[in-house]
């Protein structure tokens, strides 16, 4: 059986780990409901949001502790790193800048320089080879 101190013990490195893959006020909860499963449940704020609700939730559930908790740091271990998870929303937001330009019918000498820098991006996301951590 695992007590609450082990409990707090375990979670309490979470938010750190979240802070250094680049999450935004991340939090970490412990939960246990009557005839249902234990969770730990993670939070940060989006980049940018305009209002604290504005959230990225993800929810690990078993019937042990040791199983969910598991779960949570295998991923963490898995996000992105901080800058590398930048370049991905700032490729995702160019991308959609240019699909909106094309549906709109902008002149090409607009487009032309971030359809580059789109590609120049990609090319470089494709053969980024992160270290180790």
């Amino acid at each position: 059986m695992t007590t609450i101190d082990e409990i707090y013990t375990a979670i309490n490195p979470l938010p750190a780990m979240l802070s250094a893959k680049g999450k935004i006020k991340p939090e970490v909860m412990f939960q246990i409901e009557a005839n249902a499963r234990i969770a730990i449940i993670m939070c940060w704020e989006k980049r940018y949001a305009s209002y604290s609700y504005e959230r990225e939730w993800k929810t690990f559930s078993a019937d042990k502790f040791e199983q969910a908790l598991a779960e949570a740091v295998d991923c963490i271990a898995k996000l992105p790193s901080a800058e590398q998870a930048k370049l991905q929303e700032f490729m995702g937001k160019l991308g959609e800048l240019i699909d909106h330009g094309k549906e709109d019918g902008i002149a090409v000498d607009y487009m032309n320089p971030l359809l580059d820098t789109m590609k120049r991006l990609s090319e470089n996301a494709l053969t980024h080879q992160p270290s180790a951590a």
